[in-house]
């Protein structure tokens, strides 16, 4: 949400033709052939758009913090969201929607409590497998303090206003997770898993759970995940990641101690596990750390936090993120950061024991922030994240993508190298407190926000813009297609196959 205050309150086939004769030239030359089509392996086929429709060209909003939600009952539909607000100022906030795959799209103002500045507060986006229902938890925009919405449609693309599920305040960063259960008694049903930080809570971390969100009127409770001692509550960032045998994961950012007057702190990284999918009476009790015996291991210990720090322009103060190998609920991926000097350093880890232990630093990296993760069905691991390079006038926001199938190698892409020093922020967060990476089948779906700046040398792999735009003179135009309109932050939607 804008303006956090401790919770951000404050803190071609050969078949038929005669083969030639084994020694012959023409073998030779076949086998040449061979020989040089198979050194040219194809690479990924990347998709990057910016998300701002042609009808907005004249928009200059900071469109930060955005998220992303494909339908895998039919991957044409995508939604998204971000911080924008309705085009006609009215009282729903809008949402993105394509219904071709993330080639074009367009807003549907659809959640209840927009605001004239940034829509909602946070937002995040989750479709159910089968039913094509789209579920959003959201911080709505209209509310003085943070107040929590859990919203459903049934028609993300239509115009009746999403339906409230749960309404409470004193909750921050709801972040969505649907599962849909594949198979006994509950076939079918929706299962709902909403990380919040719940600030009514001595030891914030909650996951705000229904066992069948697709219900008339359906059930939620409210399940605290902290088992230990706080320093009154913890980071806002709570992340479930649920498998599709109901294995249940959920990292968050245990604060250890924190000084309000400087912003400063200390904090584990806990990753808990429910092997039912948080059905029990006692949930998310299944991973029990070896070191005090409590609930939840500490993957990181004792990391330094500045939860009034920036980077660039961008608000720092512990992310992570957390995503379970498809194909095995045993391999778990995680990331966070922490302060080291005068850097900000984003590591990544692995476990291949349902979380219990974890490797050493696979990947770490300066100045990052905003970790996304996601594994496809083959086991291949996606990474998404924002660094900060360079300095001064060349100071620049780099967001890339990297891939691994084994954690040791890792391949990356950069997607946008775009100025740091520019546009001005007009509110926090800059770019967002996340962005968002997840896969289905074999393919990647992502979002960020950066610098929107029409210059193809900002996008190394290619971009499409909708808005209105000079690739000769670098000037994003308005309406019109002739008057010049300032830089500002927009979303970006990002698709990799291959």
């Amino acid at each position: 949400m804008p303006a956090k205050k401790a919770s951000r309150k404050k803190p071609t086939s050969t078949r038929g033709r005669p083969r030639p004769a084994k020694g012959s030239k023409a073998a030779a030359g076949s086998r040449k052939l061979v020989k040089k089509t198979a050194s040219r392996a194809p690479g990924p086929v990347i998709l990057l758009v910016n998300m701002i429709p042609k009808s907005l060209s004249g928009e200059e909003h900071q469109d930060s913090e955005p998220s992303i939600a494909v339908n895998p009952a039919n991957p044409l539909q995508i939604a998204a969201s971000a911080f924008t607000p309705d085009p006609a100022q009215g009282p729903l906030a809008p949402i993105y929607i394509s219904n071709d795959g993330g080639k074009t799209w367009t807003l549907n103002s659809i959640v209840p409590g927009g605001n004239r500045t940034t829509g909602t507060g946070d937002i995040t986006l989750k479709f159910s497998r089968t039913s094509n229902t789209l579920y959003a938890g959201v911080l709505r925009g209209d509310s003085r303090t943070t107040r929590l919405n859990i919203l459903r449609t049934k028609n993300f693309a239509g115009a009746t206003p999403m339906e409230v599920l749960v309404d409470r305040f004193n909750v921050d960063q709801p972040y969505m997770q649907v599962s849909t259960v594949a198979k006994g008694a509950d076939k079918g049903k929706d299962r709902i898993y909403v990380g919040t930080n719940d600030t009514s809570l001595r030891g914030s971390a909650t996951i705000e759970q229904s066992l069948d969100g697709a219900a008339a009127r359906p059930a939620f409770r409210k399940i605290r995940i902290e088992s230990r001692d706080t320093s009154g509550q913890d980071g806002p960032p709570v992340r479930p990641s649920i498998h599709p045998d109901g294995t249940a994961y959920a990292i968050y950012h245990a604060w250890r101690t924190f000084t309000n007057s400087s912003g400063k702190g200390t904090a584990d990284v806990v990753v808990v596990r429910d092997d039912s999918g948080g059905t029990g009476t006692r949930p998310f009790r299944d991973l029990v750390d070896a070191g005090d015996g409590k609930v939840g291991v500490r993957v990181a210990r004792n990391t330094n936090f500045n939860f009034n720090g920036f980077l660039g322009m961008q608000r720092t103060g512990g992310d992570v993120a957390l995503a379970v190998d498809p194909g095995k609920s045993d391999i778990v991926y995680v990331a966070y950061n922490d302060d080291q000097g005068p850097f900000y350093v984003l590591h990544v880890l692995r476990s291949l024991d349902r979380g219990q232990t974890w490797s050493s630093d696979l990947r770490t990296i300066r100045n990052a922030l905003n970790p996304a993760l996601a594994i496809d069905e083959t086991g291949k691991v996606g990474f998404l994240y924002q660094q900060l390079t360079g300095s001064g006038a060349a100071e620049r926001w780099e967001t890339k993508i990297e891939f691994t199938t084994d954690g040791a190698n890792w391949n990356a892409l950069t997607l946008a190298k775009v100025s740091a020093a520019g546009p001005a922020r007009t509110f926090d967060p800059y770019l967002g407190d996340y962005a968002h990476l997840t896969s289905l089948g074999k393919t990647f779906y992502g979002i960020f926000s950066a610098n929107n700046t029409p210059k193809k040398t900002n996008f190394p792999n290619g971009v499409v813009y909708q808005r209105n735009v000079n690739w000769t003179s670098n000037t994003l135009l308005d309406i019109d297609n002739t008057t010049p309109v300032h830089a500002s932050i927009d979303p970006f939607f990002l698709k990799v196959n291959g």
